[in-house]
This record gives structure tokens, C-alpha cells and sequence, in this order.
């Protein structure tokens, strides 16, 4: 297999505005796995990111290059400014804090490209020799009877986590929506293996789909058996601007929930582009499934933007909240001061956003999709700092606090600095 080792990764990821692991790892350009429903197909069929460097559309697999990234965290950790590249620099202060890096954003880490390639194995061995804290997405199963990786895993149950994706316990329907992947009970005899090594393990259901994952209790109990402490929930969003490849895989997804995704979609999400189903269509569902997993003592985490106000932390992952990863200034962060306090302000969070993200510019931060050269021209002299305070203020935006999140946060007043003072909306 024809490897290149130029894929860039970490990244900041898009969800900056309200994720607690903002700082998102992928070894591989792209997953062996072909789930239908993929969030980030759209993104890697319109980049180089699935395609060849002659553009000739023969898919190509690329892996990051691991001396660069050792490169990276050794000059973040000595603070080695001057021998760092531009791209580098923006990681440094979250480095240096030790914040925990999520691992598995755009591709699965353990597919059967690491099988074959092993790049995620050469990296576990630094970053065990480093001692640094990692949260794992991922849907394989087979690396955790491998004895080389597992020994490693277990000298980090102090700060490996790890999510293992399920949608539903129905071995037909995940086979039809999850193609290439182990079936559901292999992944939860993964768990399994994971928590017997005393590894804290979240099952990770999702996307929930409508007419697939109906089943959720079944799956949330065996997951408990199996030893998984926490659950994080969010559900499917739909590409609303969708090529025909897509629209194909959408197609295949309605035949196996039993009605036409595309048109339910476009009819109960009001968004432009990245549709996301109303808040009435999933409140009853994630209130239901929150008093289920605290009956069985398990954490419960909604990254979905909706029902934000159910989490037992603020990191939506699931990672233990003892492990100091919640607080990076984000919107999630917010809403649960909001929930305690009764109203939030930006100074709440400030100081955590001021200290990860005023060293780089939100037009050229690693990563991070700005969709246009119109953008780049209007925000070309923004920190990232800055970017997450405008989206603060401004009551108008999709994702501002006011909007983006379900009418959870409500407007009412303006601080002395000119910042908006949110309230928290519990009858919401």
C-alpha cells in the first residue's frame, strides 16, 4: 500500500465555540470504514484529504508523519519558539497545560489501515513516554486483544480515555449503515476488554439515528454490563448541500429507517447547509435517556447542540471531569455556569479562551475550515479569542449562545466591558 506521511494533524477543530478538546488528532487522511453516514465524507470528497497529490480521484491513503509530530510536542513542552514553524506555535500554550488531545476527529485511529500500517502505534509509544493525557473515538475492535497496544493502555488509566461508537444492538441494520465496521457485539466485548483493564470507557452513541437507534436502553444496558461509565449522545446531522454521492448514501440510509431522510430533514431543520432536527423532535428523547443512564449510575454527556443543559460535565465526550479538561472557554462551559448561577457572563469563561486561543489568528489557525476568501479578508487581523467573544455578542449569529443552542440562554442585559449577560432559560 502506497503511503504518504504529508497528512497535517493535530487541528483545531470546527466546533472550537463549544467543544472541551478543541485540539483534534487524525493519523490517517481517511477511514477504512464507510458509514453512510460520515460527517466528515462532504468535507474529504471537496479536499485532498481522500484523493491522490495528481488530483486524478484514485483514493489514496496519507498518514501524518510521526517525527513531526513528535517535533511538535517536544518544542511546545521546552517552549522552543525560535526552531517552530507557524503552524506549530498555536498548539503550544494547550500543550504546554497539558490539555487532553482528542484522538480520532475526522478518521478512526485502530481501522485496518493501522492494522496494515501502524502509525497510531508508533505514536501511543511517545505520547506514553511523555505521559500525555488522550481521548480515543473509535468503532474497532480487534487492537484490544492485541497485546502491543493494550500493554500500553494500561499504564494510562489515569489519563487514556476511551469512546467506543455504537448506534443501535441490531447486527442487520448496522451492518447496512456502518459497512466495513465489527458488529455491535464485538464493540462491546471491546468495552469490555477496556474496562477489565481498568480503562475508563464511554459508549459513544452516535449519530442516534431516527429508526435506528430506537433500541437505545438495550444498547445502553449492555454497554453497562460490558463496564462503560458514561454515555455521550448526539444526533445525526444531514449535509443539506449534498452532491449526488451523497444524496446515494442518504438514499441507502432511508431504506434501512423506513422513510426518506432527505425530506424529513429538510422539513423539521430550519438551518442553511448543516441541518440539524428541532429541539421538540430530540428534548424527549435525551431527557428519557438521561434519567435512564443516572438509574444505572452511569455520567451522562450530550454533545448534540441541543439538551446541552443534560450534562453531567462539560466535556461532552465523557472524559472524567476530575481529569481538568473541561474548562477551555467554550459555550458548553457556559450553559452549565448558567444552570448553577441562573445567568452567565463572558468573563465566566474568558480567561481559559483568552489563554488557549488569543496567541493565533482565526483565519489561520491549523485546521480550521473559514469556508471563503471573504472571511479571510474580514477577519484577517482576529484572533481566535476574539472570534469566540464577537460570536458572544452577537445575538443575531447561528452560533451565538442566543441561537445556536436551543433557547437555553437568553439575552438580557450587557456587562460593563460590553459584553452580553445571558440568563439561563429552565423552563426551556
Amino acid at each position: 500500500m502506497e503511503l504518504k506521511q504529508d497528512y497535517a494533524s493535530p487541528r483545531w477543530t470546527n466546533e472550537i465555540l463549544d467543544c472541551s478538546m478543541p485540539m483534534t488528532f487524525d493519523t490517517y487522511s481517511k477511514c477504512s470504514y464507510h458509514c453512510l453516514y460520515c460527517f466528515s465524507f462532504y468535507q474529504k470528497s471537496h479536499t485532498l484529504d481522500g484523493y491522490d497529490s495528481n488530483k486524478n480521484n484514485i483514493r489514496a491513503i496519507r498518514s501524518v508523519k510521526p517525527q513531526k509530530v513528535i517535533h511538535l510536542f517536544e518544542s511546545a513542552l521546552s517552549n522552543d519558539i525560535e526552531n517552530s514553524s507557524t503552524t506549530e506555535k498555536p498548539f503550544f500554550p494547550y500543550i504546554q497545560e497539558r490539555r487532553i488531545m482528542q484522538w480520532g476527529g475526522l478518521a478512526d485511529a485502530f481501522d485496518e489501515y493501522e492494522r496494515q500500517l501502524g502509525i497510531t502505534l508508533e505514536l501511543l509509544k511517545y505520547f506514553d513516554s511523555i505521559d500525555y493525557p488522550l481521548s480515543f473515538s473509535t468503532k474497532a475492535a480487534w487492537w484490544t486483544n492485541d497485546n502491543r497496544y493494550m500493554d500500553l493502555f494500561k499504564k494510562h488509566t489515569h489519563n487514556w480515555h476511551v469512546k467506543v461508537s455504537i448506534i443501535t444492538t441490531n447486527v442487520k441494520k448496522a451492518r447496512a449503515i456502518e459497512k466495513g465496521c465489527p458488529t455491535p457485539q464485538k464493540r462491546l466485548e471491546a468495552i469490555k476488554r477496556l474496562a477489565d483493564a481498568g480503562i475508563h470507557v464511554t459508549l459513544r452513541l452516535r449519530p442516534y439515528i431516527i429508526g435506528i437507534s430506537g433500541d437505545w436502553k438495550e444498547l445502553i444496558s449492555q454497554a453497562h454490563a460490558a463496564g462503560a461509565d458514561s454515555v455521550t449522545v448526539e444526533f445525526f446531522c444531514m449535509e443539506g448541500r449534498a452532491d449526488t454521492e451523497l444524496k446515494l448514501r442518504y438514499d441507502e440510509m432511508s431504506k434501512v429507517c423506513g422513510f426518506n431522510i432527505w425530506d424529513f430533514y429538510m422539513h423539521y431543520s430550519k438551518q442553511q447547509g448543516y441541518k440539524r432536527l428541532s429541539r421538540a423532535i430530540k428534548a424527549p428523547i435525551i431527557y428519557a435517556m438521561r434519567d435512564f443512564i443516572h438509574g444505572l449510575g452511569m455520567r451522562f454527556h450530550v454533545s448534540d447542540m441541543f439538551c446541552r443543559e443534560c450534562n453531567d460535565a462539560c466535556n461532552c465526550c465523557g472524559v472524567p471531569p476530575e481529569w481538568n479538561v473541561n474548562q477551555c472557554g467554550h459555550i458548553g462551559e457556559a450553559i452549565l455556569i448558567a444552570r448553577e448561577k441562573g445567568f452567565v457572563r463572558f468573563s465566566d469563561i474568558a480567561d481559559s479562551a483568552k489563554k488557549f486561543f488569543a496567541n493565533f489568528g482565526w483565519c489561520n489557525a491549523p485546521g480550521y475550515n473559514i469556508n471563503n476568501s471573504r472571511n479571510r479578508a474580514l477577519y484577517f487581523e482576529t484572533t481566535m479569542f476574539e472570534y469566540i467573544r464577537n460570536n458572544w455578542n452577537k445575538i443575531s449569529s447561528g452560533n451565538s449562545p442566543a441561537r445556536g443552542y436551543g433557547g437555553i440562554l437568553i439575552p438580557y442585559d450587557v456587562d460593563e466591558c460590553g459584553d452580553v449577560i445571558y440568563k439561563y432559560n429552565g423552563s426551556r
